[in-house]
C-alpha cells in the first residue's frame, strides 16, 4: 500500500515556539506519525530534528516570522515561503496551521485543510479587539473558500466557519482538540468540605476573574466562604492587580505553576471552574476531564462539546448570578455524586477526545481527500492517472 503523504504546515512547534496551536502541532505530528499508512512532512521555522525521534516524519525548516517587523506583512511572506516549499514536497494532502499558507493557496486548493483553531479574531469583546480583529477575519474568509476542508473544533465556532466557507466547494468538518487520557480515572477526592475549586488561565479580563472573585465574595458575605474556596492558577496582567487589591478569603492565588504543581492541583481539587467571555476548546477544561474533574465552564466556542449536566454545568457567559447558582448548586452533592460526574467526564474524554482517537478522524479525513483526488485525475491516452 502506497502511503498517503501528509504535509502539516505551522508557524511554530512546541517548546521551540509556545502557544496552543504550536503544542498542538507537535503532539498531533508525533501521533500521526504512529499511523500505518501515513507519510508526514513538517515545515517549520525551526532547527532541523524537532521531530528526530520520529523515524516517519520529515521536517522541512523555512525562515521564519521576523517578530520585529509588521506582522501581516511577515505572516504574508511567510505564507509564500510555505508555498514554494509545498512546490518541491508535493503532498497529496496539506494541512495548514492558522495563516500558514494563504498568499498562493490557490494552487493547492484541492488539497489543502485548514485549522484556524480558536477563531479569537470573532471574538472580541471592545470595539478595538473588533477593529484589530478586522483584517485576520478577511483572510480567514479568503483562506476558508479556497481550501478543500476546514478543521471547527465544533459547538458555536462551527457556524462562524460555515458563514466563512459559504458559496465556496470547501466543507467544514469538525475534529476536537485533544489530550493525553489515562486509562484509569484519577481517584476522587474524599474530603466532604470545603469544596475546591480550581481556576487555570492567564489572568486576563477575558477569562472571567472579575465574575468569580466577586461569587466568591458574596459567597463569603453568605457564611459560605468556608464551604466553598477557590485557588487561582496562572498568571497575566491581572495577577499583580488582584494581589495588590486584596481579594476574598476563600481566594488564594496561586500565580504561575509548573507541570508538577499543575498535576498536583488537578489531584486536590473537586472540579475546575472557567468563567471565560469567550474561547476556543479550551485546553484546560480536556485536562481536568481526562483526570475526571466535573467542570462548570461558560457557554462559548466549543465548551459543549465537552461539557453537559452529566460532567458540570454551562452557564452563560458574563452571568455572575448563573455561574453563582451552579457553583452553590455543585457545592450541595455529595462527594459521590461529584465523582460520578468526574467519571462521566473521563469517559467522555477517553472516547472522543484522547488524542489516539483524534488522530484517527485526521488520518481518515487525509485518506478521504487523497482518495478525491486520484479519483478525480482522468488518465491520459489510455495511461494512468497521476497527481502531485
Amino acid at each position: 500500500m502506497v502511503a498517503v503523504h501528509i504535509a502539516v504546515c505551522t508557524d511554530g512547534v512546541f517548546p521551540e515556539a509556545v502557544g496552543g496551536m504550536q503544542r498542538h502541532s507537535r503532539l498531533l505530528v508525533e501521533h500521526l506519525a504512529g499511523i500505518p499508512g501515513l507519510r508526514i512532512t513538517v515545515v517549520h521555522p525551526h532547527q532541523e530534528g524537532i521531530f528526530a525521534s520520529s523515524p516517519n516524519v520529515q521536517e522541512v525548516v523555512i525562515p521564519g516570522i521576523d517578530p520585529d517587523r509588521f506582522y501581516l506583512r511577515e505572516l504574508r511572506r511567510y505564507s509564500a515561503r510555505t508555498a514554494d516549499a509545498l512546490d518541491g514536497i508535493r503532498p497529496d494532502v496539506i494541512l495548514s496551521q492558522g495563516f500558514c499558507l494563504w498568499k498562493d493557496i490557490e494552487r493547492f486548493a484541492d488539497r489543502t485543510i485548514v485549522h484556524p483553531h480558536g477563531l479569537e479574531m470573532f471574538q472580541g469583546l471592545t470595539v478595538r479587539d473588533r477593529i484589530i480583529g478586522a483584517p485576520f477575519r478577511a483572510m480567514l474568509r479568503y483562506v476558508v473558500r479556497r481550501s478543500r476542508a476546514t478543521v471547527s473544533l465544533g459547538g458555536k465556532l462551527t457556524p462562524i466557519l460555515e458563514r466563512c466557507a459559504s458559496g465556496s466547494r470547501g466543507e467544514v468538518v469538525v475534529i476536537p482538540n485533544a489530550v493525553d487520557v489515562p486509562e484509569q480515572p484519577l481517584p476522587y477526592p474524599r474530603h466532604n468540605a470545603p469544596v475546591q475549586l480550581l481556576f487555570v488561565g492567564r489572568f486576563a479580563f477575558n477569562k472571567g476573574l472579575d465574575l468569580l472573585i466577586e461569587v466568591a465574595g458574596r459567597l463569603e458575605r453568605n457564611g459560605m466562604g468556608e464551604r466553598v474556596v477557590f485557588k487561582l492558577a496562572g498568571d497575566g496582567p491581572l495577577l499583580g492587580r488582584l494581589r495588590e487589591r486584596g481579594t476574598p478569603g476563600n481566594v488564594e492565588l496561586i500565580g504561575r505553576v509548573d507541570d508538577d504543581r499543575l498535576a498536583t492541583l488537578y489531584q486536590d481539587c473537586d472540579a475546575l471552574v472557567l468563567p471565560t467571555r469567550f474561547e476556543g476548546m479550551p485546553t484546560v477544561v480536556l485536562e481536568a476531564m481526562a483526570r475526571a474533574r466535573p467542570i462548570i465552564v461558560s457557554d462559548v466556542g466549543a465548551t459543549a462539546e465537552l461539557v453537559d449536566e452529566q460532567n458540570g454545568h454551562l452557564i452563560p457567559p458574563g452571568d455572575v448570578d448563573a455561574l453563582h447558582d451552579a457553583i452553590v448548586a455543585f457545592s450541595a452533592r455529595s462527594v459521590e455524586e461529584r465523582q460520578v460526574m468526574g467519571l462521566h467526564g473521563h469517559a467522555k474524554a477517553l472516547a472522543r477526545f484522547s488524542w489516539p482517537a483524534v488522530a484517527g478522524v485526521f488520518r481518515d479525513l487525509f485518506e478521504r481527500i487523497a482518495d478525491e483526488r486520484k479519483s478525480s485525475v482522468a488518465p491520459v491516452n489510455g495511461g494512468p492517472g497521476t497527481h502531485g
